[in-house]
Formats: structure tokens, C-alpha cells, sequence
């Protein structure tokens, strides 16, 4: 069970999230915005869900320190949409909001937690971007690589991937292929195992519950799939950095190197003296 930390003094919304998360998370209620980087600084939280305007006015400031203070925070305004709010809303991403939930009209409890694992999610997926330049790649791949990590949480299979991108499989998995990346059916495990590795990060959760959260058959399923591709235990992905090790991982697979070799790195090389 994870920790996520709440600015919400609207009372419908706050009960609105507690139903929808009661059976994943537990919540830590915060009154204001100190309390709320207090909790986020202190605590194990791994989410926050906050009211942008709960001081009145969009408190972008307040989310960019949280965005450079606690990166690892995964961040979901639930707001009320208004008129005069709309601009607000449109850069609340370029300040750093993961997921948006608008009150009345996608808070429904079953909606609402597929939301706030899409932010999760999402916070995943921008540490691979970083770490291998998606930017570089064509749409099409980078938006499959994309989606293998924020769609991790559904049943994704290579066709269903494939629509997403809105091309056939077998042009998906040659552009795929033709850019280095893993072919449709292993793009879509690294996803998941991307997501893992961030929801391991938390002291909270162990290989049990993240397997059950990603639809894996079993906890030993996620155990044998962790040592096939990774070379790691849960543990050892957690202690090593979590997702962003992972992402790692993929980028020397990308790269044409073993993912042993992050665990057992070459020696320096030593010029040898010729007497």
C-alpha cells in the first residue's frame, strides 16, 4: 500500500478520493501548503493529489518547488473547472502537474484511481524520455514507448498497442525494430517492468502487491521476469534506484549491451610497462 499526500478542502472531493483509493493507498491529509511539502519531504509519499487553486489563485510556484524539491512525487490536481480557470489549466503541465482530475466529471471512483496510476505512470515515463532522447525518435515509436510504460497498467497485448499508435502490428514492430527498440511484445514487458520498478520505490510495497497491481500472474512470475530481463531481484532494483535504473537497463539494451553489465561493470583498464 502506498502513501499519497492530499490539499483538498473540498470535503465532497476528498471523500470522492478516499473511495476510490481505499483498497491501494493510504492518505496523508494535509491543511495547507507547507503541510503538504512537509509530508512530501518527510514521509514515503508517492503521490500527492492536490487543489491547485486551494488558496484561491494557481499555485504554480508551490508545484514547481515540489517538482525540484521531491521529484520522485508523482503530482494530480483535482480542480473544479471553471471559465476564468481554463488558461490556468492548460500550463499547469508545463509547471509540472503529472494528471488532471476534474471534479464532477471524471471522479467517479473507478475513473479516478485509473487517473491518478496514468499520473503515476506518466512521472515513469519522463525519466526514460530524459534518459533516451525519445525526442530523437520517430512519432511513432516514441509514442509506443510511451504508451508501453503509461498503459502498464491495462491488459496491453502488441495489437492493442499497435491501434493505439493507429498503425498495423507488423509496421509497428518494423519501425520498432529499424530504431533499435525491443519488438512490440518485449517493449510492452519493459513498460511494465519500468512502472514496477517505480512503484518499488516505495519502502511500502513489495513484489506481491506490484504484481498484482500490473496483471502479472503471480508474484513469482514478476520475481522470474525481474531476473530474465534485469538480472535483479526486486530488492536489488529497489536499492539500485528504481525506475531510472531500469531505464538504464533498456537504454544499454538499446545500446547492444548485456544488463549484466550494469551489475558487474568492466575493470578500469591498466596500461601494462614495458621494461
Amino acid at each position: 500500500m502506498g502513501l499519497i499526500a492530499t490539499l483538498l478542502p473540498n470535503q465532497t472531493h476528498a471523500r470522492r478520493l478516499q473511495l476510490a483509493v481505499r483498497a491501494q493507498h493510504s492518505l496523508a491529509t494535509c491543511s495547507d501548503w507547507p503541510a503538504l511539502r512537509r509530508a512530501c519531504e518527510r514521509d514515503p509519499v508517492h503521490l500527492a493529489v492536490l487543489d491547485l487553486f486551494a488558496t484561491g489563485e494557481a499555485a504554480f510556484e508551490e508545484v514547481r518547488w515540489l517538482r525540484v524539491h521531491c521529484p520522485r512525487v508523482s503530482l494530480v490536481a483535482y480542480v473544479s473547472l471553471t471559465h476564468d480557470r481554463a488558461r490556468d489549466l492548460f500550463d499547469a503541465g508545463k509547471a509540472g502537474i503529472n494528471g488532471l482530475v476534474v471534479a464532477d466529471q471524471d471522479d467517479a471512483p473507478r475513473e479516478l484511481l485509473a487517473l491518478i496510476e496514468r499520473a503515476q505512470a506518466r512521472s515513469a515515463a519522463e525519466i526514460l524520455h530524459r534518459a533516451i532522447e525519445l525526442e530523437r525518435q520517430p512519432p511513432t515509436v516514441r509514442d509506443a514507448v510511451m504508451l508501453a510504460i503509461t498503459r502498464a497498467h491495462e491488459h496491453l497485448t502488441p495489437e492493442r498497442l499497435a491501434r493505439l499508435t493507429g498503425i498495423p502490428r507488423r509496421v509497428l514492430s518494423k519501425r520498432l525494430t529499424d530504431a533499435g527498440f525491443p519488438p512490440p511484445q518485449r517493449l510492452i514487458t519493459w513498460g511494465r517492468l519500468i512502472m514496477a520498478a517505480h512503484m518499488l520505490e516505495s519502502a511500502h510495497r513489495n513484489a506481491d502487491r506490484v504484481a498484482l497491481a500490473l496483471d502479472f500472474p503471480s508474484g513469482s512470475a514478476f520475481r522470474n521476469t525481474c531476473q530474465r530481463y534485469l538480472h535483479a531481484t526486486p530488492n536489488q532494483i529497489r536499492s539500485r534506484g528504481g525506475s531510472g535504473y531500469v531505464g538504464r537497463l533498456l537504454l544499454r539494451q538499446l545500446r547492444g549491451v548485456d544488463a549484466r553489465a550494469e551489475r558487474h561493470p568492466p575493470a578500469p583498464h591498466t596500461p601494462q610497462l614495458t621494461v
